[in-house]
């Protein structure tokens, strides 16, 4: 996990993560932005997680409908440390699932904690879909994976 500072908010744990780069692809930027926020290196993604899609509004920063998607990803190499361009990442560190569930259902942002306390905890199967139409305040649609 990630410790982080947004401007104008406290201090939060999240999991690394980012915006794409113009013509990079998703895989890419999980890469880049996992190097960048913790210094680790990785191959690239092993599996989808979930995705969940949101609108954001009253902030000219950032307004607009976010894609995200959650990857995941084994054997990170290298040593453990921010090398966040944006200075935004305070730290980087392993913590137990216990604990990151923990730091996850803190977060101010029900969109951005409860898909990952969901799939990590092994609610919600690998790559569901999660939706707030409604909302951040709004219970989210969630489209499970179609069963093979």
């Amino acid at each position: 996990m990630v410790r982080e500072r947004l401007p104008g908010e406290p201090e939060q744990w999240v999991l690394p993560g980012g915006v794409a780069e113009p013509g990079e692809l998703a895989h890419q930027a999980l890469v880049r932005e996992v190097y960048e926020e913790t210094g680790l290196t990785l191959a690239g993604a092993t599996s989808l997680a979930c995705v969940s899609q949101h609108a954001v509004t009253g902030d000219p920063d950032w307004d607009g409908t976010w894609t995200v998607f959650t990857f995941r990803a084994e054997g990170p190499t290298g040593v453990l440390g921010p090398l966040d361009p944006d200075e935004l990442v305070l730290e980087a560190a392993w913590v137990p699932i216990d604990e990151a569930l923990a730091r996850l259902a803190a977060h101010p942002s029900r969109r951005r904690g409860e898909p990952l306390i969901s799939c990590l905890n092994g609610t919600s199967p690998p790559g569901t879909l999660w939706l707030w139409p409604g909302g951040p305040e709004d219970r989210p649609v969630v489209v499970p994976v179609f069963p093979r």
